[in-house]
């Protein structure tokens, strides 16, 4: 019996032009940065995702409030916190604090947030992970920033590649009752 296989590079291709039709407007780049610019005013902070130590799928984001864009974030209210008119230094030291609390954690990426005329609106703080618990070298979040027609920038958190999938079928680090 023959079966048919998708190869691994199609379905994020596929997931991504699905995506593209369903949600409107143009794709921000990030890109790692070392430092995180403390000489812009201040800023509001996202903490997404941290529901307990096990929510891989967590991030903090730092949306600076002198610019005429909104960061927001995509999902469920109950799955993200909004702290406002932080300095620099205390989101961050808020943002680190809300990653260190997760198991597996060790270390945090910094990416800056880029609109289209490569103008920084904000920076995302980044979880990664040990690699021995997560593979893909302990990088394991997707995150993709869209800017829509009203200036609001939505962010959209998930997994990278089948990583979803690793960890619906994977009972090693989630153990369920049956």
């Amino acid at each position: 019996m023959k079966t048919n296989k998708t190869p691994l590079g199609v379905m994020p291709a596929t997931v991504l032009l699905l995506l593209s039709g369903c949600v409107s407007g143009t794709m921000l780049s990030s890109q790692s940065v070392t430092e995180i610019d403390t000489n812009h005013g201040t800023y509001t902070l996202i903490l997404y995702g941290g529901q307990n130590a096990h929510d891989l799928s967590s991030i903090a984001v730092l949306d600076r409030t002198d610019d005429a864009y909104t960061i927001l974030p995509y999902g469920a209210a109950f799955n993200y916190r909004i702290v406002e008119n932080l300095s620099a230094a205390d989101a961050m030291e808020r943002g680190d604090s809300f990653l260190h609390n997760l198991s597996s954690y060790r270390a945090t990426e910094k990416r800056a947030i880029y609109t289209p005329d490569h103008t920084v609106i904000g920076y995302e703080m980044r979880p990664l992970f040990m690699p021995l618990d997560t593979g893909l070298l302990g990088d394991i979040l997707d995150t993709s920033y869209v800017l829509q027609t009203d200036n609001q920038v939505m962010v959209y958190v998930g997994f990278r590649g089948g990583y979803q999938n690793q960890l619906d079928s994977d009972d090693t680090h989630f153990p369920r009752d049956h």
